[in-house]
């Protein structure tokens, strides 16, 4: 998430003199040392400081993009020194936006009372003390989740995992229990699936060491949270009756709740709720749902899978930047209008289902969106752009901060959704009636209590002036003010109708009534026609703009001062009213949230109808085939984000598996050429279908998968002290733990982090292990060309290459993918693509042949050898055929070491005959 804002670069000036200084450097010694993981800020009234030399370089880049904005708070003495930056408010505020929601680091902020106390702390999953500063007039394009874990040690190598994770956007509880192994398969998915900002942990060390690195590896900063106290232990199910939306006439009990036999993920629940301190919050009371997760319904994704398919953007990408769009899955897919299906569509490509009907909903839906292009249209340019985000506007209910024009924008979409409901069955689908116009109509007639209050109490003639008021008639004093406001305004009418007089202007030229919250009511004519006013002593200028200029008179200035007065009175007088509103508004916080998820879902699919017909060759819905049907084709398959880059032509290929015929593809070929953009393609789209999207080719069957793994392109990760080797040993041990039949496997150039002998053997081993045993659908794209001769011994495992024809002097890569073996790696003719010095070139050339020429030799002399003991082998045969005793199983021995022999010799006549004979 980007946090974009004009930065200024004004640096406030600290008000305080040497001994105040000397005394805050004593305060913030007495501190101690901190998390590098945390900032803090000091309030100091007129502007916030900073401190020390980390913190300060890190505010300073944020915020002024220099650290020459870093300075000493006793510049003269160096024993003292304490480095500090100083922000205004508005600075303050885009340091914390970057902190927490970009950054994932936690943020205090010390306010001085009488000393210096810690007034607010937040972190990436626990926003709620600074929700006012991160979501005031700003959508929420992200979720707000945080995990809790339990792990208990079983038998042997097994570990049972409790796992609560809590969505404050959304209220819910989710919950799950598993047992996992010792590299916590299970859990890594559960992290991927759910995406948490942060995780508590009961410790950072001993058993919990392993999940710490997990976690820090999937980028989700971990807590270990104080340890509370036996009485804090027991009082879950009371804080859940307080927390947890009981259904009408359900017993207020959340102790015979099933999801609370889970005594590992109760533990974490209890955790996460102390932590949040959710229950010291009134609006979060009596809104929170339990759920049980059940990761049955996903397909499973590892971390590795995530990264190689770039399912989600980089840090810091914000949707409206221009790279958002071609840079991950998500970007592609996400033509959202609004906030709810920004956030929902994040959710979607990171829970892509294992649920055929699901999915056929969701194609069938995008589908006929797409055969009604002015449909289409009319929901995405006009509709959905005019939805708000619902759901802050009911947390703003929720916490009885909302506003009368908070209640009128919920009201708004009350009006506007019979309109998209009218829309929707215009396209007369069955799939679109039952799966989002049923839920709208149930949800509109949910809410016509709260349709009809709003239209009894808001004054609506006050809106259309800028105003949100309570209705007059529901209070005899506001009746009273409301008479005496309009008999201020009319006097105010008639003083613009002799104003225009006075000033002599015709119909043309015309003196407007206008009110600004600083100015009050005033007039303002255009800048043409400034002389005529400066002439007229009866009036003064009180501001010029672009829009004209604004002036009054002493009669207007008495008028607008006493309809301010009243307006403040009425505003006072209608409070209460406002509140009782509210309180009764609150009660429909449960139809709001389902027709907020109602509205999310249709922008989701309305963009991925967008997605499918604004690429540039457009996508085509999947045939989704029941899992085991063993089939997957994908004919001219193109990678969604790459064809989506300027002055990129891409080249499609296809990929056909079928079950007992073809379950892996090893795929060999030149550096560039194209191998790593094959395979994630091919993963790629079998996610969109899984997600419900439409697929980037020209005809997709695809069997039902159960998880999507995968291990491309690893590199040393230095921060954690694993080695390249080590990186790919770990993705790929959980490849082969995890895959099943039913799942699709793309691996791209195992084994390259250690010897060659070393990683072909690997790689040999594992590539072996999936065609033969689990027999997933694999694509294995390798440099190590001995693997290729597994196609000799396994029918089910298919050659191809990726296409280049090279000569002396030209090399062209074709990126298309062909059957067989590519014989040669090219990496020397890749190497004067990247403009290497031709002298290193020509170096590399002369050592290559002198390597060829040395295992041709070897290679010889093994041949010789082979051919002297061929002669014997042969003379042994000959004089066996003449020998009539001899008895059929030496004989069929001595022919099958005949024929290994002459296997080895590297011999194109006897590899030519061999083939002929299997040809016959």
């Amino acid at each position: 998430m980007e946090v974009s804002q004009t930065v200024s670069r004004q640096e406030p000036v600290l008000h305080l003199d040497t001994n105040a200084r000397r005394n805050f450097i004593k305060f913030y010694t007495k501190l101690g040392e901190k998390p590098s993981t945390t900032v803090r800020f000091f309030d100091r009234t007129d502007c916030y400081t900073v401190h020390g030399s980390d913190d300060c370089e890190l505010v300073a880049k944020i915020v002024y993009k220099s650290t020459a904005f870093v300075h000493d708070l006793l510049p003269d003495d160096k024993q003292q020194s304490l480095q500090f930056v100083a922000l205004s408010k508005s600075n303050f505020e885009l340091a914390v936006r970057e902190l927490l929601l970009v950054r994932n680091l936690r943020v205090e902020v010390y306010v001085r009372h009488n000393d210096w106390e810690l007034e607010y702390r937040g972190s990436p999953g626990n926003l709620l003390q600074f929700e006012d500063i991160l979501f005031a007039n700003r959508e929420v394009l992200v979720g707000n989740s945080i995990m809790s874990l339990q792990v208990k040690l079983g038998n042997g190598a097994q570990r049972s995992v409790g796992v609560t994770a809590v969505e404050q956007n959304d209220c819910t509880f989710q919950m799950l229990e598993f047992i996992d192994d010792d590299f916590f398969t299970e859990l890594e998915a559960t992290v991927v699936l759910l995406g948490p900002k942060e995780c508590l942990l009961p410790s950072a060390d001993g058993e919990y060491l392993a999940v710490k690195t997990l976690l820090e590896r999937n980028g989700v900063m971990v807590t270990v949270p104080k340890k509370g106290s036996a009485a804090e232990r027991k009082d879950l199910v009371q804080d859940l009756n307080k927390l947890v939306r009981f259904a009408k006439g359900q017993q207020e009990d959340a102790s015979g709740m099933k999801e609370l036999q889970m005594l590992l993920a109760s533990e974490a629940l209890r955790v996460a709720i102390k932590y949040l301190d959710l229950v010291n919050d009134a609006g979060n009371l009596g809104h929170y749902e339990l759920k049980l997760l059940d990761l049955k319904r996903f397909v499973h994704l590892d971390s590795a899978a995530v990264a190689a398919l770039n399912i989600i953007p980089k840090p810091g990408i914000h949707p409206t930047s221009p790279s958002y769009r071609w840079q991950s899955i998500l970007g592609v897919l996400d033509h959202c209008c609004t906030a709810q299906g920004h956030r929902l569509m994040s959710q979607w490509v990171k829970q892509p289902l294992r649920s055929q009907e699901i999915l056929n909903d969701r194609h069938n839906i995008v589908g006929c969106l797409l055969e009604s292009p002015d449909t289409l249209d009319t929901l995405h340019l006009d509709y959905m752009k005019r939805i708000p985000d619902i759901l802050m506007l009911t947390k703003r209910l929720m916490r009885r901060k909302a506003t009368l024009q908070d209640l009128f924008r919920i009201y708004q979409v009350m009006l506007r959704t019979p309109q998209i409901l009218k829309v929707l069955l215009s396209l007369e689908n069955s799939t679109v009636q039952s799966v989002i116009c049923d839920p709208f109509k149930s949800n509109l007639e949910d809410l016509s209590g709260l349709k009809q209050m709003v239209e009894q109490v808001v004054d609506f003639d006050a809106i259309e002036t800028g105003e949100y008021l309570v209705k007059a008639s529901f209070d005899d004093q506001l009746k009273e003010l409301k008479a005496n406001m309009s008999d201020l305004y009319e006097k105010m009418e008639r003083l613009q109708s002799k104003c225009q007089k006075e000033l002599n202007f015709d119909s043309k030229q015309q003196v407007k009534l206008e009110n600004v919250a600083k100015l009050g009511y005033h007039f303002r004519i255009t800048l043409k026609d400034d002389s005529v006013l400066r002439k007229n002593k009866n009036y003064r200028i009180v501001d010029v703009i672009k829009g004209g200029v604004r002036f009054t008179s002493d009669k207007l200035q008495g008028y607008a001062d006493d309809f301010v007065k009243y307006r403040q009175q009425y505003e006072e007088q209608q409070q209460s009213i406002v509140a009782e509103i509210i309180q009764v508004a609150v009660g429909y916080s449960a139809p709001l949230t389902s027709l907020n998820n109602e509205l999310a879902q249709l922008d989701c699919l309305c963009s991925f109808a967008v997605a499918a017909r604004s690429a540039p060759t457009p996508y085509v819905r999947p045939t989704l085939l029941p899992p085991g049907s063993g089939k997957l084709l994908l004919k001219d398959v193109r990678h969604p984000c790459l064809e989506l880059q300027e002055h990129v032509d891409f080249i499609a290929n296809s990929v056909d598996f079928e079950k007992d015929k073809c379950n892996m593809y090893i795929i060999t070929g030149p550096n560039m050429g194209g191998k790593s953009t094959y395979i994630r393609s091919v993963g790629t789209a079998v996610l969109m279908a899984h997600v419900g999207a439409f697929v980037p080719c020209t005809e997709a069957t695809i069997s039902m998968v159960d998880s999507i793994l995968g291990r491309v392109g690893a590199s040393d990760n230095i921060i954690k002290g694993l080695s390249t080797f080590m990186v790919e040993m770990i993705e790929t041990s959980g490849i082969i733990r995890t895959a099943t039949d039913q799942s699709l496997v793309i691996i791209d150039e195992l084994g390259r982090g250690t010897s060659t002998y070393e990683g072909c053997g690997i790689a040999w081993s594992i590539a072996e292990h999936l065609a033969k045993e689990t027999k997933c659908f694999t694509l294995f794209a390798t440099h190590f060309h001995e693997i290729t001769e597994l196609a000799e011994s396994l029918s089910t495992v298919k050659n191809s290459h990726m296409a280049a024809v090279a000569d002396d002097k030209n090399f062209t890569l074709l990126y298309q993918v062909r059957p067989g073996v590519m014989e040669k790696s090219f990496g020397i003719q890749v190497a004067r693509l990247a403009n290497f010095p031709e002298h290193v070139v020509q170096h590399a050339e002369m050592v290559y042949n002198e390597f060829e020429d040395e295992h041709a030799d070897k290679q010889n002399e093994a041949d010789k050898a082979l051919l002297a003991k061929i002669e014997v082998a042969i003379e042994q045969l000959s004089t066996a055929g003449n020998n009539t005793e001899i008895n059929t199983e030496d004989l069929t021995q001595l022919v099958t070491q005949f024929a290994q022999d002459i296997k080895q010799l590297d011999s194109d006549y006897f590899k030519a005959v061999i083939s002929t004979g299997k040809a016959k």
